[in-house]
């Protein structure tokens, strides 16, 4: 339920709204979201706010979009396992540029870090030998 009086910005009561629609598999990933004007209705706020919350669920990584088409559940990709070696840590972080084009990232999906190579963190998964 959005509230005008909570005091948390119209945008993310509706991001997370969706959010937990995402979550809850209510929205299937690869699924098309609604149109900002039916969005826009349902929340009984403006299209400039659907507009923001789609920007944030962008840079969580939890919808992807194109100019000219409506925005979808981003779908999970199936993972690849890496084995740590002995010794090896695992750090996450936010792409460079050059990374975000070499691994074809979408906004907000981080990279995890070890040693000198990168993995985009949707894809890949460690685990120890």
């Amino acid at each position: 339920m959005i509230s005008r009086s909570s005091g948390l910005a119209l945008y993310l009561q509706v991001a997370d709204a969706i959010r937990q629609k995402i979550i809850s598999g209510e929205m299937a990933p690869g699924s098309l979201l609604p149109s900002e004007k039916y969005l826009a209705e349902e929340y009984d706020v403006g299209r400039d706010t659907i507009r923001d919350a789609m920007a944030y669920l962008r840079g969580e990584g939890l919808v992807e979009s194109k100019r000219g088409y409506r925005s979808r559940v981003r779908a999970n990709a199936p993972r690849e396992r890496v084995w740590l070696h002995q010794g090896e840590v695992v750090s996450a972080r936010m792409p460079t540029p050059q990374e975000k084009k070499d691994h074809g990232l979408g906004d907000g999906v981080p990279v995890l870090v070890v040693g000198d190579k990168t993995y985009p963190a949707d894809r890949f998964e460690f685990g120890r030998e």
